[in-house]
């Protein structure tokens, strides 16, 4: 009997040796037993991206996972990534570099909701071997796009911020790694942009075009494709963009979905375009407006669209900025001509051959002003001769249309009144010549 109990404890020594000969044979990571597992000695570095491009490109960040003590360890990474309600699935993607071949590998991603959060989680697939006394470096990429391509997402989005755990665990999910390795880090959700500036205040409609400019911004280390960098502006202007080499090149409309939309959409730089990480992109834009556009249409704006589908415009996720807006005038038309004011030269007075007229005789119209040159005083111009040769009155300006007629008119019974006094004048000379020489007038009634 007391032999058989030291042979169960012989057995009992050997057992964790012979199991651990076996897993360094195996390739050097160490899975014991619950029952024999010891402590790991493991830490976590993790260099996580500075901040990563809402509906971007993914940004490549390190984890290392060191092990100074004396026993190798085969272990998983297990990666989540958290992030405020409102995200959607395809909306957060993890990578790892592929040792082998040195491109990069998609891991598969579960997507819930915990405790008022969006999760997404993943588990670095494959062995991780970490030999005792050394390190390894796990090559990752976290993104946020939002979708996929072409197909970006209309609604909902990611950030301000990403909670990103990380955790080793042991290769056989039975086996705990304690004490426990884990970081948590947050990344910034940064996010690309555009604005005008230098936008004029007025414009006028069937003029000259005016300028200003477009600016790009993508302050994130995520690379953007799939984009569209649009100017929104009434459909029936003409914008143009001017290229590197100086010249300018006139976008076309594209009608938004909208028909009753007063505005179109004019690509700055194309469909699918790009934008590099940290990059400031700069279009100077010129646009004019024509002729009888309201004074209502010059408001201007920018959008980005990432992941545009193909065939439906403007749409995926997108990015607005507050615009501008143009006061569009009607061209300045020729100003009214006001004629000049005819000289105010008095006119000159009637002369006559006949002998001044006696007190009491009918007055003649000599005041009122006739055509100099008559041919005689007894003479009546025509009222329409009158009307024609008859200077305006000193302070007033030359007079057409019913003025003028009445004008003519009032030339005519001028005239005629010269008339009526001459003819006076000479019945009563006749008269003076009829009496006899000394003698007296008869009285009225005499015999």
């Amino acid at each position: 009997m007391l032999q058989t109990n030291r042979a169960l404890r012989r057995a009992r020594r050997v057992v964790p040796a012979a199991v651990l000969t076996a897993g360094l044979l195996a390739g050097g990571a160490v899975t014991a037993a619950p029952a024999f597992a010891a402590p790991a000695p493991l830490t976590l570095t993790v260099q996580p991206p500075s901040a990563i491009g809402a509906a971007g490109g993914p940004v490549e960040f390190t984890e290392t996972i060191a092990n100074p003590g004396g026993t190798g360890w085969a272990v998983v990474l297990e990666l989540t990534a958290e992030t405020a309600v409102g995200a959607g699935q395809d909306f957060i993607t993890i990578e790892v570099r592929n040792e082998s071949n040195g491109g990069w590998d998609t891991v598969p991603v579960t997507f819930h909701h915990e405790q008022g959060k969006d999760v997404f989680s993943a588990e670095v697939i494959g062995k991780i071997s970490v030999p005792a006394g050394e390190k390894k470096d796990v090559h990752l990429r976290l993104g946020a796009p939002m979708g996929k391509p072409h197909a970006g997402a209309t609604n909902g989005g990611v950030g301000p911020a990403v909670t990103l755990r990380s955790e080793v665990k042991g290769w056989w999910q039975d086996i705990p790694v304690e004490p426990a390795v884990q970081d948590t880090r947050t990344v910034p959700v940064e996010a690309i942009s555009n604005e005008l500036t230098g936008v004029p205040a007025r414009a006028v409609a069937g003029g000259a075009p005016v300028e200003f400019d477009a600016v790009l911004r993508n302050p994130s280390p995520s690379a953007y494709t799939n984009l569209g960098n649009v100017l929104v502006a009434d459909k029936h202007a003409k914008v143009e963009v001017r290229r590197a080499d100086g010249t300018w090149t006139v976008l076309p409309a594209v009608a938004v979905p909208d028909e009753n939309s007063p505005h179109a959409g004019f690509y700055l730089d194309g469909r699918d375009s790009s934008a590099a990480p940290g990059s400031t992109t700069t279009r100077r834009v010129r646009i004019s407006y024509p002729a009888g556009t309201p004074g209502t249409a010059g408001e201007v704006r920018t959008c980005v669209f990432v992941n545009e589908p193909r065939d439906k415009p403007f749409q995926g996720t997108t990015f607005c900025t507050k615009g501008a807006t143009i006061a569009i005038t009607e061209a300045a038309g020729p100003k009214p001509t006001t004629p000049a004011p005819r000289p105010t030269t008095p006119a000159p007075a009637v002369t006559s051959a006949a002998p001044a007229q006696p007190s009491g005789a009918a007055t003649s119209a000599a005041a009122v002003p006739v055509a100099v040159g008559s041919a005689s005083p007894t003479a009546s111009p025509s009222p329409s001769t009158a009307a024609s040769t008859a200077p305006a009155p000193a302070g007033r300006l030359a007079t057409t249309g019913a003025d003028g007629g009445r004008t003519g008119l009032l030339a005519g019974i001028a005239a005629l009144l010269i008339g009526v006094g001459t003819a006076a004048f000479v019945v009563v000379r006749r008269r003076r010549r009829r009496r006899p020489p000394g003698g007296r007038a008869r009285a009225r009634g005499a015999p």
